[in-house]
């Protein structure tokens, strides 16, 4: 089996950020979500573990020993059972317009690493709770970002019918996790040359 050389999987790394990026752009100018599935895609190949393979970014990051940290708000923000109870049994809460690159002041002042981000709950739907490596890998195969699937868990279905200006909500996070990747990435693409 061949091995892909550094020099490889850095350029690698850079064509998913320009897609990111590009992607991002054009879903926010045009209002059309289905720029967002190749968005979610990248996600997925960038952050979240696919049968035995790394991700790649949380790979190039651990061989150059790059921190990818970030800005957040408190991430036991949906962990919060004082919250649940007030909001019952069929609330739907995510973290939305939550993370940036740089601190911005409260509430996004936190800093965390992408590892416990995640890990940390970032959607409950009905008292179901999913992790942020969770949201990146349902909306990429169930919404047709990585593979068409003709079925999606009832859990998702309730998520896309929230929309915040004009889209579903959880885009909004994969949008500002997007815009996070792209920082990160290509300081650790500088910080390596």
């Amino acid at each position: 089996m061949y091995q892909k050389s550094k020099a490889e999987r850095r350029g690698e790394l850079q064509r998913a950020l320009t897609l990111i990026e590009s992607s991002i752009k054009t879903a926010m100018e045009t209002q059309e979500i289905a720029f967002m599935s190749v968005v979610v895609a990248q996600l997925r190949a960038l952050l979240t573990t696919f049968r035995s393979n790394n991700p790649l970014l949380l790979d190039l990051a651990k061989e150059h020993d790059f921190a990818l940290d970030f800005y957040s708000i408190t991430l036991d923000f949906l962990d919060n059972e004082e919250i649940a109870q007030i909001l019952g049994p069929t609330r739907i809460q995510w973290t939305g317009d939550s993370i940036r690159s740089t601190p911005e002041g409260p509430p996004f002042h936190h800093k965390v690493s992408m590892q416990d981000w995640l890990a940390s709950t970032q959607v409950v739907v009905r008292g179901t709770k999913f992790t942020g490596e969770d949201l990146i890998r349902m909306v990429a195969e169930k919404e047709g970002g990585a593979h068409y699937d003709k079925v999606i868990p009832q859990e998702l279905a309730d998520m896309k019918s929230f929309y915040i200006n004009g889209s579903p909500s959880h885009y909004l996070t994969l949008a500002r996790l997007g815009e996070v990747v792209v920082h990160l990435g290509n300081q650790l693409l500088a910080d390596g040359e």
